[in-house]
């Protein structure tokens, strides 16, 4: 929040008559303007939601996390909202529900085999910036041990166009990763 600072408003009626002390007030007004800005940083560094760098980098010290070079602001913010929040107990509809804030508006299917052995079907679509590793880090910390979990994240590509060459050369590599 912005406050204007107007010291010589404190001045004593019988001071306003001297233009010295008058002036050195106005002279002070833009430090406490400062001060009054450095009060706000920190009042908004105690949430996650208005945090600026330093706070969210205070909060990811505070849970051990360490912020890629790429990380955006945001993606930070999300990060550390998701450690924080932490709902005991875990189940799968606790599990679904940080799935969801971290997938934000992606869809992902979450499968269960529990009757021939102890196993969650993950498939997502997360292209952004370290929602992968996020979710690899939600499933580390609330599934069970005896319980194997089988993840698969697809980024589809989609290519339209039109091509005006008599040959066409296309890659296309597909990459399955299981941890």
């Amino acid at each position: 929040m912005k406050r204007q600072t107007d010291l010589t408003m404190y001045l004593p009626e019988f001071m306003g008559s001297y233009r010295e002390s008058e002036e050195a007030l106005r002279a002070e007004n833009p430090e406490f303007t400062l001060v009054w800005s450095a009060a706000d940083g920190i009042l908004y560094n105690h949430f996650i939601s208005t945090a600026d760098e330093y706070g969210i980098g205070r909060f990811e010290k505070l849970l051990k996390i360490c912020p890629e070079p790429e990380d955006t602001l945001e993606g930070r913010r999300n990060r550390v909202q998701n450690r924080w929040i932490n709902i005991m107990p875990y189940t799968i509809r606790v599990l679904t529900q940080k799935l969801c804030v971290i997938c934000e508006d992606t869809d992902f299917v979450l499968r269960k085999d529990f009757e021939e052995g102890y196993t969650l079907m993950l498939d997502t679509n997360l292209e952004g910036f370290g929602k992968v590793q996020e979710v690899e880090e939600t499933i580390a910390a609330m599934v069970p041990c005896n319980i194997k979990v089988i993840g698969r994240n697809e980024i589809f590509l989609h290519m339209g166009g039109k091509s005006f060459f008599t040959g066409v050369v296309a890659f296309s590599e597909v990459l399955t990763i299981m941890s």
